[in-house]
């Protein structure tokens, strides 16, 4: 049980040993105990929080008497998070939180959005953005577009949508918001399934004005899939086109070196050329390192460990198109930012990006690195997914507050008027694939939108926020043993 003490102060506290003859000190649990030393060792703002000093005990008995004040591990971790840290996460059990990285997660294979109806009512209505092929929402008939008012026969409200969503059986009733939300039909139950989505939702080339335009949707950064991403810049790469647009606008963030690697995929750029710096908190700056750009793809098993490395198809493009969405973030922004010192143009399309220039990695009570699985304490499956650096492009450039397009190219995808009768992704009527085609040819005949999302309506939620992790831009634990 001795294993666990403060790692930090481990030779302090031998020096300072406790006469525990008459006074029996009650030991912290394992779990708050790695808690406190995980985020000593690693947190970015380490510095910044008084209670994760290094000095902060002066013998054992006051460290465990300061985790014992604390209910459980996981209110401990809230405690110690820096207040202006909105992206660390405390993880129950790293198994399901490795299997979610890999898109393995209970799903019912369609994602969406709730919004309130209007300003004066609690009364809410949820729409469709996109549905996973071969899922259980695809087999129930439901398309992007589609608008619904009740779960299992109850209408949505800001007051019961969270216990309505946990429900792991939707009968949707679908309603016309052209018609005050008349309400349609009912779906056939939906049930949520153990499902992994692949990220890569559709990819496909465009023939317009004599130009030969690809169009990719990444909807994650999942380094499982590299393979399949490059076999579809190897469709791209073969049908030799001319201009590139990527589609993030769901994309919240995933494995940095994914993002690299994709990088290398559009500009052709190889490993000398600078990604991103990442810089981590002054305890651990000898960690500082350059993330190279990719010219030849890893591919990773379940486990993140290397299987096998292939030839990396690459478009060698100067100028990249960018669709983005209020939930772009994180590895979709190292893209925008670490391409933008390297290519002639990286314009965006869309709404206003998230503004996540920081990233995280999988600490686990495996002292005194804390950074891998093997090995780890077998008494328990908790984990954390503390920020520990910052992230800056080659040119020294970080991105606290996102990346906005130009006003021209600010348009909100959805919007009363395409509640509905939203095109399906890569449409070349889709109102922001059609802003995109419009700059690249120059044919100025796409229909303006709203810059105001659901005129004067609130959003209550996306589907995005209730997985764990979405917003997030990681190292694997290989990548962190190969930057050592």
């Amino acid at each position: 049980m001795k294993r666990y003490y403060l790692y930090a102060l481990l030779i302090l506290f031998s020096l300072n040993a406790c006469d525990t003859s008459s006074n029996e000190i009650t030991e912290a649990s394992e779990e708050k105990q790695f808690v406190w030393n995980g985020l000593n060792h690693w947190y970015f703002w380490q510095g910044n929080v008084p209670d994760l000093a290094d000095n902060r005990f002066t013998d054992e008995e006051s460290f465990y008497s300061y985790l014992n004040d604390f209910q459980n591990e996981e209110i401990l971790f809230n405690s110690l998070l820096f207040q202006e840290d909105d992206f660390s996460w405390f993880i129950e059990n790293y198994v399901e939180h490795e299997e979610s990285r890999q898109g393995i997660t209970k799903s019912f294979g369609f994602r969406y959005g709730l919004v309130r109806i209007s300003q004066d009512s609690d009364a809410v209505f949820g729409y469709v953005q996109y549905v996973v092929p071969d899922s259980p929402a695809d087999d129930a008939g439901l398309k992007r577009g589609d608008v619904f008012t009740r779960i299992n026969g109850t209408t949505i409200t800001t007051n019961n949508f969270s216990s309505l969503l946990q429900s792991e059986s939707y009968v949707l009733t679908l309603a016309d918001p052209d018609n005050n939300f008349q309400e349609i039909e009912a779906t056939d139950p939906i049930n949520s399934v153990v499902l992994q989505e692949n990220p890569i939702h559709a990819v496909k080339v465009i023939e317009a004005d004599n130009a030969r335009i690809g169009y990719l949707v990444l909807n994650a950064f999942r380094f499982n899939f590299h393979e399949e991403l490059n076999d579809a810049f190897g469709v791209l790469l073969n049908e030799n086109i001319d201009e590139l647009v990527l589609d993030l606008r769901y994309n919240s963030g995933g494995a940095l070196i994914t993002s690299a690697i994709l990088a290398g995929m559009i500009s052709g750029l190889d490993d000398t050329n600078v990604f991103s710096k990442l810089i981590y908190n002054e305890k651990r700056s000898d960690r500082n390192v350059s993330f190279p750009i990719y010219d030849e793809v890893p591919v990773y098993n379940g486990n993140g460990e290397v299987t096998d490395v292939i030839a990396m198809n690459q478009l060698n493009l100067n100028r990249l198109y960018i669709l983005t969405g209020f939930r772009t973030a994180s590895a979709s922004e190292t893209i925008v930012n670490g391409l933008r010192p390297y290519l002639d143009e990286v314009i965006l399309i869309g709404d206003d990006t998230r503004g996540k220039d920081e990233g995280s990695i999988t600490v686990y009570d495996n002292p005194p690195n804390y950074s891998s699985n093997n090995g780890a304490n077998q008494n328990h499956m908790r984990a954390m997914q503390p920020i520990v650096f910052k992230i800056f492009n080659a040119q020294d450039q970080d991105y606290p507050d996102g990346f906005s397009p130009t006003p021209n190219n600010r348009l909100i995808e959805f919007s009363s008027t395409f509640l509905g009768s939203m095109p399906e992704l890569g449409d070349e009527s889709e109102p922001l694939l059609a802003r995109a085609l419009e700059l690249i040819t120059g044919n100025g005949q796409v229909a303006r939108m709203t810059t105001e999302m659901w005129d004067d309506r609130e959003m209550i939620i996306d589907s995005q926020d209730l997985v764990p992790f979405s917003d997030d831009v990681y190292l694997l634990p290989g990548d962190i043993k190969r930057l050592e």
